[in-house]
């Protein structure tokens, strides 16, 4: 009877993801962009063919071009390893930050440490907003003329040695078990690594279990490198791979930054405990101070993903509501996680709150996480959640509680649930940051006035 209810859920779980890719419409475009380049392919084979058979002078011609060409690349390759060596011998100092959450928020904290440390910091995040961050403190775009590629990383290593950084930081872009490896053990070369956690997402290329996923971390360990993680995770995974690569693991206590946190209460409000532990504990290695480490932390400017509250007033009805940023919880652990802080900073988040989930296209792991989370009523702060983004029926169907929100426009969203929802609710937006959750947090921020934690 159990194998039996087992068997159906998985098979439920199927027919989901089926469903899932069929309306991820990039899918259905990348699947028949490949057949065309298939065909394209298949008839200059075809033409070329053709043409070998009846011309064998072009044929000793087109060798000759495509031996030459091939040369040109090889030395093409071998140039730019031993400019990227160069460009990595001339850096001291070289920092990647991998995990599964709060990768932007440590890169961030960390460069500013080292900026008070007195060194020449060039940062690069890749999560709600890919940038630069300059020596100066001042931010640039990264920019994208092409698809998002690991090879950002080579272009960061290059502008670093440019400007003569003495340390570089950079948040760890890669999904995918080889990218992990080559952008690491072959681009970056870090000299130390911090493991902000290990929770489950991007199952579809990560794998389904914790073990897995910490088992694609470890591969960002190169040799030689100190490697930094949290008491919480598993030591086993990272230690083989430590040990392997002829390095040191420093395995971090919860709350080692915590006796400072009193003298910086804001810090402890915006900031999760393990990342700044985290950071304190590399700084620490790095024989800088207390006071200029707190310094640091204290002087770090967020980006767009992190958590913040507004408070919003509806003047006509005099009614007041509390948003929450929380778009950045790509998954459910993470989401409890911000529910828990956000009952100690916000007193009204012990009553009324609604969710308002905002789903990606090209993320349909991450909407059969939420569609089990919320069938099993773990989430079960919510009074209400509302869907936005990708994927609303599916979700719609299969979650009793559920309701869907069509139009991505942020005011007719928020026209639709102020009028359903009581004086004092909290809304808190959760699930993804990408498009219609970015047009929301741009709207908050209009018509919202700062909540200060």
């Amino acid at each position: 009877m159990f194998s039996h209810r087992v068997t159906e859920l998985k098979t439920e779980k199927i027919h989901i993801k089926n469903e899932l890719y069929q309306e991820n419409d990039t899918k259905d475009v990348m699947i028949k962009l490949d057949f065309l380049c298939v065909l394209g392919d298949s008839v200059a084979i075809f033409l070329y063919l053709k043409n070998y058979k009846s011309n064998s002078k072009k044929r000793t011609d087109h060798l000759a071009t495509l031996l030459i060409t091939l040369i040109i690349f090889i030395l093409y390759l071998i140039i730019e390893r031993i400019l990227l060596t160069r460009h990595i011998n001339s850096i001291p100092l070289i920092i990647t930050v991998t995990g599964t959450r709060g990768k932007s928020s440590v890169v961030r904290l960390l460069a500013s440490v080292l900026r008070e440390d007195g060194r020449k910091v060039l940062a690069k995040t890749t999560g709600s907003e890919a940038k630069y961050i300059l020596p100066d403190a001042a931010e640039i775009d990264v920019p994208r003329k092409r698809l998002i590629s690991i090879i950002e990383q080579k272009d960061l290593i290059k502008k670093a040695a440019k400007i003569g950084a003495e340390c570089v930081v950079a948040e760890i872009m890669s999904i995918h078990p080889e990218n992990h490896f080559v952008e690491s053990q072959q681009i970056l070369k870090p000299n130390i690594v911090l493991i902000t956690n290990v929770r489950k997402d991007h199952t579809d290329e990560m794998g389904e279990t914790t073990e897995k996923i910490a088992s694609i971390f470890s591969l960002d360990m190169p040799e030689k490198a100190d490697c930094f993680f949290s008491e919480n995770e598993n030591k086993t995974i990272f230690n083989d791979a430590v040990n392997k690569a002829g390095g040191n693991l420093f395995q971090v206590t919860r709350g080692v930054s915590s006796f400072f946190l009193d003298k910086i209460p804001e810090l402890k409000n915006r900031e999760f405990i393990e990342n700044l532990d985290l950071v304190y504990a590399v700084g620490k290695h790095l024989n800088i101070n207390d006071e200029i480490i707190f310094r640091g932390m204290q002087n770090t400017k967020h980006d767009i993903g992190k958590l913040k509250i507004w408070k919003y007033k509806l003047d006509k009805e005099k009614k007041i509501y509390y948003l929450v940023n929380a778009f950045a919880a790509n998954d459910p652990e993470s989401t409890l996680q911000v529910i828990a802080k956000l009952k100690e900073l916000l007193p009204a988040s012990s009553g009324k709150m609604v969710g308002l989930l905002n789903l990606r296209a090209d993320r349909g792991d991450r909407t059969l996480q939420w569609i089990d989370v919320l069938k099993n009523d773990e989430l079960n702060n919510f009074s209400k959640i509302y869907v936005t983004g990708a994927h609303q029926k599916i979700v719609k169907r299969k979650v009793n509680r559920v309701s869907s929100l069509i139009c991505i426009r942020p005011q007719k969203i928020m026209e639709t649930i102020f009028a359903e929802a009581e004086n004092q609710t909290v809304i808190f937006g959760f699930g993804n940051l990408a498009g219609t959750g970015r047009l929301l947090v741009n709207y908050w921020n209009e018509i919202g006035e700062d909540y200060g934690i």
